[in-house]
């Protein structure tokens, strides 16, 4: 991209500009310089804290630095590095048994893109400046050239018409398409934002050729409600009806676990939101939930809970208590870079600061380690059956039952103390337990789970 307005910043831990500027716009064009390689120098630390899936925002050349601005599909932001660069991740990546999935963002692209190019730093002429251009049936203008449909009514997010045949094939259906480019380089799947603004067809054609090309990739939508139900724009979505989405993203799970944390703290609440995706998912979605404390679109969550705690000893508690429901829940249990080391922030900009391992707090990184390890040690958890257990006043339990053992996580959010049992069978002994917070033996097989604490416990079959 040519003339391109950076802000190169060379206080690497600083605070994002998130400021509109004297003609009341934010630029979001300030970058402090990481890249892919800096992943690649990674890998060991992920590996290390037992990172599978690496999610990657938007990668592909844009104006800003969210990125959801797309300026060209097929090439990588020249600030990330190169496409030799990303093929190189992916091959070491999968090497220490880690994926990647991409970013689709395919509901628009930047009005300064290849394909718009209303600024004019493309060669050739792009939707904005002709109607013989290549790429201006992509598009929806109002009144040619200066109106035109758009991402909630942001004009540097020109939307696209998804049902266009030149957009569907340059996307889905050549034999270099976006979609089949990214994969052959080594991406496992694509997370699809705004998933419930893509028609049916588009995810339809979309599966397809993903599957086609891969039949391991992941197709992974954003959709902020319980899916199986959703209704955007007047249209109930089909999302796994078996020719769209794979899961998505385990949004109402979070907010069940903040109000069972900080707001209501109510056991029955929330154990009425995960029995309800449970009931309503198809299996193989449920136990492929993403699930999340925090993503690029939310505060993060030590924020929230420190804004909402007396002190940030409680705070922290509250993250390993909901840390403890989210890892062991069935999904996968997702960090949102750098909340494995203590990482604060509101809304964007101010929740994509520069990851420092130096700064970590070390109680909350040795807590990710020790939780992450003792789930490690559980084999073949993603097939252990899902059950309600019990839930009432401030507390909340589940339990999980596989081949070779079972699971029972209990939280008390509340301030009394509460008592789970866990009879065992002839052929089970108690193998092992993960406790945080103020949890001790009432009995021989009964524990004492005190105000703001929980434990996971593990009972092997002998």
């Amino acid at each position: 991209m040519q003339n391109k307005n950076y802000v190169m910043r060379d206080d690497w831990g600083g605070i994002p500009a998130h400021q509109p500027d004297e003609q009341g716009i934010t630029q979001n064009n300030d970058f402090f310089g990481g890249n892919l390689r800096g992943i690649i120098e990674k890998l060991g630390y992920l590996e290390d804290l037992g990172i599978t899936v690496i999610y990657l925002n938007p990668i592909f050349e844009a104006y800003s630095n969210h990125r959801y601005d797309t300026a060209n599909y097929m090439k990588i932001d020249p600030l990330l590095g190169t496409e030799e660069d990303f093929i190189e991740l992916c091959q070491k990546a999968k090497g220490k048994g880690i994926r990647i999935i991409l970013d689709g963002v395919f509901n628009h692209t930047g009005s300064d893109s290849v394909y718009f190019n209303k600024n004019g730093r493309f060669p050739g002429p792009g939707a904005y400046q002709s109607k013989d251009s290549p790429y201006y049936q992509w598009f929806h203008f109002i009144h040619f050239p200066d109106k035109y449909e758009s991402w909630w009514g942001i004009d540097t997010l020109p939307s696209v018409n998804e049902t266009d045949d030149s957009y569907r094939n340059y996307i889905i259906w050549d034999s270099d398409s976006v979609v089949k480019h990214w994969l052959k380089c080594g991406a496992s799947g694509f997370r699809l934002d705004v998933a419930d603004e893509l028609p049916d067809e588009f995810l339809d054609d979309l599966r397809f050729a993903v599957k086609n090309a891969d039949p391991d990739s992941a197709i992974i939508g954003e959709v902020w409600e319980d899916a199986t139900n959703k209704i955007a724009y007047g249209i109930r979505r089909r999302y796994f009806l078996g020719n769209q989405l794979d899961t998505v993203m385990n949004y109402p799970l979070k907010n069940g676990i903040l109000d069972f944390l900080i707001y209501y703290k109510d056991g029955m609440m929330l154990e009425n939101l995960v029995n309800g995706l449970w009931e309503n998912y198809p299996k193989a979605a449920f136990y492929s939930l993403m699930n999340l404390l925090g993503t690029h679109d939310t505060s993060r969550i030590l924020t929230i809970l420190s804004e909402n705690s007396s002190d940030e000893g409680e705070a922290r508690q509250k993250l390993f208590l909901a840390l403890m429901i989210v890892s062991f829940l069935p999904g996968i249990p997702c960090i949102y870079y750098g909340d494995e080391i203590g990482m604060r922030g509101g809304r964007d900009p101010l929740n994509r600061t520069c990851f420092d391992f130096d700064q970590r707090d070390h109680l909350i990184y040795k807590f990710y380690k020790r939780l992450f390890a003792f789930r490690s040690r559980i084999d073949h958890l993603e097939n252990y059956e899902f059950q309600p257990r019990s839930a009432y006043g401030s507390f909340y339990s589940f339990r999980r039952t596989g081949r070779d053992g079972r699971l029972i996580v209990a939280v008390n959010s509340g301030d009394h103390d509460e008592i789970l049992d866990f009879e065992l069978r002839d052929n089970e002994i108690l193998n092992d337990f993960l406790i945080s917070g103020d949890v001790s033996f009432e009995s021989q097989e009964a524990f004492r789970i005190r105000g703001n604490s929980g434990i996971v416990v593990y009972i092997r079959y002998s």
